[in-house]
């Protein structure tokens, strides 16, 4: 279907072409690869879709054969030589349409299903040596899925050795992401000493067998049992080195299943498994389709990905969550996590998109740090772009947040979601969390939300979970220019709306709180039932001005000596990067400003303030009206944020304007990071 549909495509199109599928399930060999060339256009659109009624099911597992042989101590086994493609190795089984349980300790259902640490490091975990099993550390593949430092989010590390003797468990070296401290908890499972109980399995990559304990009077050769070989069954790429895109391409009314999930992730906090990937897509969509037993998100819009709808889906038991946004580097403010490489791809992420009246339920069964949808970090100069649309969904059951925004995302509109029992597996977080750490981001607007039974939960070894820092909405890290307004919260821990640090031009009124069940008197107009809407235009909803950072070859200019410097911020929790440059080697750096219109604006610089930083930095502002020389204490600054005003003044489009640092008998350090502008008035 792909090449003839490729061949149409070619030709020319003079129709909406439609590849129409007929009931059934489709294994597929292979992920589904779309690029430019396998495109629509606004008038006649590629649409792939399930014949009308029709349930059709894309499949990225393969089924076990019904060659099952029961064993001596009750357990099944099958040999799956031939099964599946060369060097096959599975980490999740799903029986009966359910995710069945890989061997494991402690078991899932065993009164406190945790081990707890009581010490360890980047690499390794202490417990209590008597707890410890020689056979962990002699297992091929055997993982620890460990909540580190500060429980809120999950790390899968495989297994290397164990100690009996210290009760040392050692790590491979991918997603070292925190170290281990006590109380840290975490469970051992792909171990097949640890199959003890019916519902669990183990899978021996050197063998091939495949090893089941059904549940009581279950014949496994009875019952449809599917292991996932694909993490990916639709991938839509565009080139942003190229500047290409897939465009209007549709998927409608079709079913994804059986995916798997990766290890080796390089940030915690964004897992990149997932079942439909749109990579610089423009005008493409996923509407009434349904998502079962996936490894990561249902879907992951990366990079220029614009005016994309996700719309009308069902998202169910998925290792990850609903919908993933990124940017080439992801998450936090970490500037060392780059996944897409290149001046090209830095200098995007999805905007404009869509994602409404989707149900996502029972998330986050293998990442924590997930939800119905994540908006991850973008550059520093889209801080001011227009954001996404968030509305009329439905979001139950969620390992975390129901929807994130991280890094210098603004401009977004979430309204009328229904999302709770969010938080149920890690703390610091909330139904809805924005973590701007920008107070130059686009206005977002969080309203006429329903939240509740926000848990909070953090493992205790005593088997008794706390409620810990889990909110209704948390402004978090200087989250500013943000309206919430008209939101019904109830049964958070810590506060149903938390504003934290230096947040700036916040607007909260009219927001209902309660400890027990509150309804709101708009409950009709909530989740994929409801039609209210507050019309906000998205395109619209954005700030006039940027933020230069000083890697945009474009607008920056040094002279000197400028040394790259890389700092740990809060705890360790992030790296930056940035300039720096001293009296030694008198220095400038140089940052142009592409007005966009004439007006004022106000400009900032962007540092983080330290006792080395100079006290006495020449600041050369070129305006409308001549130019401003300031002399400027870098040692004061914002204290948890990096954006500090300097003043305003007039610019005129069209013209030469700049902002100049220099280091000619300064004192100290002199950072060189960003500038940013932003109209103020006319």
């Amino acid at each position: 279907e792909h090449m003839q549909a490729r061949r149409l495509i070619a030709a020319g199109l003079t129709e909406p072409l439609e590849i129409v599928f007929a009931a059934g399930t489709y294994t597929l060999a292979a992920t589904l690869e779309l690029r430019p060339e396998d495109s629509g256009t606004a008038r006649f659109p590629v649409t792939w879709k399930a014949a009308s009624g029709a349930k059709v099911v894309w499949c990225g597992g393969r089924a076990i054969p019904s060659q099952w042989a029961k064993g001596a101590d009750g357990v099944w086994q099958v040999d799956l030589t031939g099964v599946g493609p060369d060097g096959w190795n599975f980490r999740q089984l799903f029986v009966s349409g359910k995710r069945a349980i890989r061997a494991r300790y402690p078991n899932a259902d065993a009164p406190n299903p945790f081990l707890y640490a009581t010490g360890g490091d980047l690499d390794h975990a202490i417990i209590a040596p008597a707890l410890v099993k020689e056979a962990w550390g002699r297992a091929r593949d055997a993982q620890i899925n460990l909540v580190p430092q500060w429980r809120f989010f999950n790390q899968w590390n495989t297994v290397t050795r164990v100690d009996p003797k210290t009760g040392r468990i050692d790590f491979a070296d991918s997603e070292r992401h925190a170290k281990v401290i006590p109380g840290n908890w975490f469970w051992i499972e792909g171990v097949r000493e640890e199959l003890d109980q019916p519902g669990e399995w183990f899978f021996d990559r050197e063998t091939r067998r495949l090893h089941h304990w059904p549940a009581a009077g279950v014949d496994p050769n009875t019952v449809a049992i599917v292991a996932p070989v694909l993490t990916r069954l639709v991938n839509a790429q565009g080139d942003v080195n190229a500047g290409t895109h897939v465009q209007h391409v549709h998927f409608d009314g079709l079913e994804f299943r059986h995916t798997d999930f990766t290890l080796g992730h390089i940030e915690a906090r964004v897992h990149t498994d997932t079942a439909v990937m749109f990579e610089n897509a423009l005008d493409c969509s996923v509407r009434n389709c349904h998502f079962e037993n996936i490894g990561g998100y249902a879907l992951w819009l990366h990079l220029d990905s614009r005016r994309n709808k996700f719309d009308r889906n069902t998202v169910r038991h998925s290792g990850g969550g609903g919908v993933l946004l990124t940017g080439a580097r992801l998450s936090y403010m970490d500037d060392t996590k780059i996944y897409t490489p290149g001046e090209a791809a830095a200098r995007f992420a999805p905007l404009l998109n869509e994602i409404t009246r989707n149900t996502v339920e029972h998330c986050g069964r293998i990442r924590y740090y997930g939800g119905g949808v994540h908006l991850d970090s973008r550059p520093s100069h889209m801080s001011m772009e227009p954001g996404n649309l968030i509305a009329h969904n439905y979001f139950n059951d969620l390992s975390r947040n129901g929807i994130f925004a991280f890094r210098n995302q603004g401009g977004s509109v979430v309204e009328y979601n229904h999302i709770h029992n969010a938080m149920q597996t890690t703390i610091d977080g909330a139904c809805i969390h924005f973590a701007t750490m920008n107070h130059l981001n686009a206005p977002n607007f969080i309203l006429n939300n329903w939240l509740y039974d926000i848990w909070g939960y953090e493992q205790k070894p005593d088997g008794k979970p706390i409620r810990r820092l889990g909110n209704g909405i948390f402004l978090d890290w200087d989250t500013s220019n943000t309206t919430v307004r008209d939101n019904w919260i109830y049964n958070s821990v810590g506060g149903a709306i938390k504003p934290i640090w230096e947040n700036q031009k916040l607007v909260i009124e009219n927001n209902r709180e309660s400890d027990t069940r509150i309804v709101p008197p708009f409950v009709d107009d909530l989740g994929p039932a409801g039609q209210a809407t507050h019309g906000i235009d998205l395109a619209s909803n954005r700030l006039t001005g940027s933020v230069i950072h000083y890697t945009d070859t474009r607008h920056v200019r040094t002279t000197g000596q400028w040394a790259p410097q890389t700092v740990t911020g809060m705890w360790g929790l992030f790296r930056f990067n940035f300039l720096v440059g001293t009296a030694a080697v008198p220095s400038t750096a140089t940052y142009a400003l592409p007005i966009p219109q004439d007006g004022t604006y106000q400009i900032s610089l962007l540092y983080k303030s330290a006792q080395d930083c100079a006290s006495n930095v020449p600041v050369v502002i070129a305006h409308a009206g001549g130019q401003a020389k300031l002399t400027w204490n870098m040692r004061k600054g914002s204290k948890h944020g990096f954006s500090v005003p300097v003043g305003t003044y007039r610019f005129k489009a069209g013209t030469r304007h700049t902002v100049t640092l220099s280091t000619a008998q300064t004192d100290g350090n002199v950072i060189a990071d960003a500038v940013a502008f932003v109209k103020v008035a006319d």
